[in-house]
């Protein structure tokens, strides 16, 4: 976190952001909105006054911090909560909108915007792989105000989860070739894609296997060693992955944690119902780990809003445009995936399509790909300016909309 101040002014500033974001979630209890609504508003709105007034402190996020620290506990957080169960029963659907439909979304938003904005086309891509992910946090508070099924749950939870990974794997792929100029060659990024991922997809099982398997030799029974051993997992992980084998660390990141995660099995004195590798503190596992997902995706939000604010917005007609093309790529991808699942006789009720458009939501993850973005890459300012227009429409308006749909529909009776 660069604020260009001492470290007892960017400490104190840390603090005072800490019961802003605290403040802003425990406000949110009582609104329709979620918190991260509020958090990115709250961040645009305090741009605008470091504009006015330059000697306040300014928040930024390095490149390198975002890839570091904020995403891989991004990932592992999300990657945690999915239910073997679930993906077992949505797998078609979930596989489907997450590969497929990643794909498609990045030529549906990629080209119009190539077509009408000052990006080039590379760049467009870039932009599109960025958006292309969705994030469940703001869905799933609604989610817990109505009886939703746990399949439709399940069913955007593990979307998004996988589509992060493969927005993400998209994204850099377009970064290495638009920013680093790499000469495009379709066999040989078929060849590293699938390289990268395949690698990723083994280290990351073996790392979460090793992890489970070594705190069930110590006999981990406190909560600092479990801890630990679940942050060294993260980013030990990571660093290992995209420094010494140059394989994507968040696919490394997420298949440690469902490793790690579900090879846990009840013994005889134990409960019947699985939980963390944490013997005697999954509670702990859990609350932590939530803390830490919100802390990352409150700074992120926080931060972007701060970034655009300080800077002059360059759209005027652009702003209804790009949420158009949004929402079209969006209903495409899901009404058009949702006809071919019943040549697999995988049926998705149309009430829950509206509700898989509605939730497709904007989040923390196309933040800090974009907030990943070199300082001097000539197009960052325009593009996080048109995130923020896309997260301000998906984390206001479509919380509103999706509430007001879900009062007046009986999903369990569609399931």
């Amino acid at each position: 976190m660069e604020t260009h101040a001492s470290f007892p002014e960017t400490l104190g500033g840390f603090a005072v952001l800490l019961l802003v974001l605290a403040a802003l979630r425990v406000f949110a209890r009582s609104s329709r909105l979620p918190a991260e609504s509020w958090i990115l508003i709250t961040g645009l709105l305090y741009g605008l006054t470091v504009k006015s007034f330059p000697s306040l402190p300014i928040l930024e996020l390095s490149p390198d911090l975002v890839i570091l620290l904020l995403l891989p506990a991004l990932i592992f957080s999300s990657a945690r909560e999915l239910s073997p169960q679930h993906l077992k029963a949505e797998g078609r659907p979930i596989l489907l909108f997450a590969t497929v439909g990643v794909v498609c979304t990045l030529f549906l938003i990629g080209v119009p915007l190539y077509a009408v904005t000052v990006l080039p086309l590379g760049d467009a891509l870039l932009f599109a792989a960025a958006v292309a992910a969705t994030d469940p946090s703001a869905v799933s508070a609604i989610f817990q105000r109505f009886h939703v099924p746990h399949r439709l749950a399940a069913l955007i939870e593990g979307e998004s989860l996988f589509n992060d990974g493969t927005a993400i794997l998209l994204f850099f792929t377009m970064a290495s070739l638009v920013i680093g100029m790499e000469t495009f060659s379709l066999t040989d990024t078929a060849l590293t894609f699938g390289w990268m991922v395949l690698v990723a997809v083994l280290l990351g099982s073996a790392l979460g296997w090793c992890a489970g398997r070594l705190i069930r030799y110590w006999s981990v029974q406190n909560q600092f060693s479990g801890i630990s051993i679940t942050l060294a997992l993260v980013y030990g992980g990571f660093l290992v992955a995209e420094e010494l084998l140059h394989v994507s660390g968040v696919i490394t990141v997420m298949f440690a944690a469902w490793m790690f995660v579900f090879q846990r099995r009840p013994t005889a004195s134990e409960d019947t119902n699985p939980v963390p590798p944490i013997a005697g503190h999954p509670e702990f596992f859990v609350g932590f780990w939530d803390y830490i997902s919100q802390l990352a995706g409150g700074i992120l939000f926080f931060a972007l809003g701060v970034t655009v604010g300080r800077h002059d917005f360059p759209f005027t007609w652009l702003i209804p445009g790009s949420i158009a093309v949004l929402l079209i790529a969006r209903m495409l991808v899901i009404y058009g995936g949702s006809l071919l699942l019943k040549l697999s006789k995988d049926q998705v009720p149309m009430a829950w399509q509206h509700v898989l458009v509605l939730g497709g939501l904007r989040g923390a993850v196309s933040v800090a790909l974009l907030l990943m973005l070199p300082e001097d890459y000539i197009y960052r300012e325009y593009m996080l300016c048109l995130a923020l227009v896309l997260c301000l429409y998906t984390l206001v308006i479509h919380p509103l909309i999706l509430q007001a749909f879900l009062k007046r529909q009986n999903l369990e009776q569609q399931g």
